[in-house]
């Protein structure tokens, strides 16, 4: 049976724009770069909303008139509102729901804002957003028929029944879809594993992106002297990078964490002073391009000086291997202050405690990073663990730290075995053109050389096999590998180039086990890979660091493509030819409404033709027993609800195959 879809006010009002209006006013209050001066000195969104509108000659006088008599404070408006409407509690919120949905991406802007501030009444947060839809819709009712209105009331009183039974024949089909690709799931996981031959003598962390897992395969069938392991791609360094100075410090966490230190120097090297002096002279640009009277006059007088710009944009061929500059020092983010030695020590067992024990003399981190031109969604195509930047700061980071000797020693003295000699290096692997560039160091041993060298030689054969992999789904027809590496790295080059690469598409599994348990099997590029060792963990503390932490992220960024697939008009960021960048850094418009778009643009989905992603909910494997498990589902609220609200799907390696967990009990996953 067809979902009736629950009606606005506005929808049954001719002639105007629905919730628009309040999308111009979200826009101009956020957008500090083109709206500054008309909004800088308003203490809040719901304030400057109802002091503009008040103002605005659009609006008839009675609507101005009777916005003007709601309450100033945004709470007392919400309580008013309901009070007049006297609705039920429970269909007052699926109203306010609803409304807010009707302007989802300022919605979910506000919500982040709240969710950053650690509560939900900061000045522009979703209390003050939920009061304008309200009051908006409230002016709107005034405005219906007596009839118009007795509906409009019938059908919010009962709004909140039979929601869930509309959909229940869809969820089936979903449910099916998904049990589909477990089934297979579980057969590739159940054929032998390939085994190396000998012991390895370099072992590579790669970051747990999907796009990892057909580098990582190939890596190890060129060159078995190579073992691969699977980590959150910031290394366990909870870092931003400062290099241009502590006030423009950028976070290299995932969006869980806040960075604890900052990577750079009390005083700053000539390259850092040089990388401030150019951010700075940029700044100075963008305010002198957002000021009130450029509008009239920058275009006029400096357009000719942005040719060379477009020109050389315009012929530049080839991507490189983004890169990032060693680190000069760790300090405490807040009082600058350097890092204390213990604290060295507690980042470097942490990695290390994630990683398993060494077993190579060398241990090569592989931080991750794209490329590409004129994208205001490349942060989607570079590190989600390192908040949407590159990984190689972290990994250069985190190799510095475990090199050091005094930390090796207390390591070491803490009961964690080293081999003899040991060294870290830090790479990064361009996820664009499948190429790996090693940070090399003076201090690595001279008898690691011959590692070293296997270990380069193998990713330069592993870059090929995973380009040729990729190729079909990118239209790259190239038989040349040379030829095939430069188309790859044109598209990254190519300001006009919409989609570079496919980024995460197609992920559907996070898999935490050892590696011997997926090593050799291929999982299309479609699975998070965290190296778990249940052996090493009687407690199960790792366990439950991984399932608050990575399996949190990888499930955010999987429902993330799932709801920009399904649906697509109000969780996805519509087309990327038509988009506008808003704020600078706050996100994109498309066309010409006001509307925030969240979420995947078309062209990271599609194919042009047909999707290209298959909208799956995360299914979590784990190698652990069940009372560990389980333990951690009681323990632990926020993974409760991920599983027991079927975001995902959580399944454990048992002596006969998967396991399904269900609140019931574990169920075998069917082959």
């Amino acid at each position: 049976k067809p979902v009736t879809p629950l009606r606005s006010a506005w929808d049954s009002l001719a002639g105007h724009d629905g919730f628009e209006p309040l999308a111009e006013s979200c826009a101009s209050y956020f957008d500090h770069h083109q709206q500054r001066w008309a909004s800088r000195f308003v203490p809040s969104l719901y304030h400057f909303w109802k002091t503009s509108a008040q103002h605005d000659l659009r609006w008839p006088k009675a609507q101005r008139q009777a916005l003007q008599a709601l309450p100033d404070d945004p709470t007392a408006a919400v309580e008013q509102i309901a009070e007049d409407w006297a609705l039920t509690p429970e269909a007052f919120e699926v109203l306010a729901h609803t409304l807010l949905l009707r302007i989802n991406g300022w919605a979910s802007w506000c919500q982040g804002i709240g969710w950053h501030t650690a509560h939900q009444q900061a000045e522009a947060g979703i209390t003050q957003l939920a009061a304008m839809v309200l009051a908006w819709e409230w002016i709107g009712v005034d405005q219906l028929t007596s009839i118009q209105q007795s509906e409009w009331f019938a059908q919010w009183q009962t709004a909140d029944a039979g929601i869930t039974s509309a959909h229940e024949a869809l969820w089936c089909w979903q449910h099916a879809y998904e049990l589909g690709y477990q089934r297979a799931l579980a057969i590739t996981l159940a054929a032998p594993s390939a085994e190396s031959s000998s012991a390895p003598k370099v072992q590579a962390a790669f970051c747990i992106d999907v796009r990892s897992e057909r580098f990582r395969r190939h890596l190890e069938q060129a060159t078995p002297t190579v073992a691969t392991l699977g980590v959150a791609g910031f290394f366990a360094m909870p870092v931003a990078d400062a290099a241009t100075g502590p006030e423009r410090a950028q976070p290299r966490v995932p969006g869980l964490l806040k960075p604890a230190y900052r990577v750079g120097s009390l005083q700053p090297q000539q390259r850092g002073v040089q990388r401030y002096q150019k951010e700075s002279q940029r700044q100075s640009v963008r305010h002198a391009k957002y000021a009130p009277l450029s509008t009239f006059t920058l275009v006029e007088t400096t357009g000719i000086a942005w040719g060379w710009k477009l020109i050389k944009d315009s012929l530049r061929k080839q991507a490189t291997v983004p890169q990032c500059e060693a680190p000069a020092g760790l300090f405490h983010t807040y009082d600058g202050e350097p890092i204390a030695r213990h604290e060295k020590i507690a980042l470097a067992k942490n990695l290390l405690t994630l990683l398993g024990t060494p077993t190579a003399s060398l241990l090569v981190l592989v931080g991750h990073d794209s490329q590409s031109e004129n994208n205001p969604h490349h942060a989607g195509l570079t590190c989600g663990a390192c908040g949407g930047q590159g990984g190689g700061m972290n990994a250069r980071v985190a190799a510095a730290l475990l090199n050091d000797p005094e930390v090796q020693q207390a390591v070491q003295h803490a009961g964690m075995t080293l081999p003899s000699p040991f060294h870290v290096l830090a790479a990064t692997h361009c996820t664009l053109t499948d190429r790996v560039h090693v940070y090399r160091d003076e201090q690595m041993p001279e008898a690691l050389e011959d590692a070293l060298a296997a270990f380069e030689s193998g990713v330069h054969v592993a870059g090929e096999a995973t380009r040729l992999e990729r190729a079909p789904d990118l239209g790259v027809d190239d038989a040349d590998p040379i030829e095939r590496l430069k188309t790859f790295a044109t598209r990254g080059a190519d300001w006009s180039q919409p989609r570079p690469e496919w980024g995460l598409v197609n992920n559907a599994a996070l898999i935490l086990a050892p590696r011997a348990r997926t090593q050799g099997k291929a999982l299309e590029g479609r699975a998070f890979l965290h190296d778990y060792h249940p052996e090493q963990d009687p407690e199960g503390k790792v366990l439950e660091g991984l399932m608050m932490a990575p399996m949190l992220v990888a499930s955010w960024i999987n429902l993330q493509y799932y709801a920009s697939t399904v649906v697509p008009g109000l969780y996805g960021a519509g087309n990327k030819l038509l988009h506008s960048v808003v704020g600078g850094h706050v996100g994109v418009i498309e066309g010409n409404s006001p509307q925030l778009r969240i979420g995947l643009p078309e062209q990271s989905l599609r194919d042009g033709e047909k999707l290209h992603h298959e909208p799956l909910r995360l299914t979590v494997v784990i190698d652990a027993p069940r009372e560990r498990i389980e333990a951690i589902i009681e323990r632990q609220p926020v993974v409760a609800d991920l599983i027991n609200h079927r975001w995902l799907w959580l399944t454990r390696m048992g002596d006969n195959g998967l396991e399904r967990y269900s609140p019931e009990g574990w169920q075998p996953v069917a082959v």
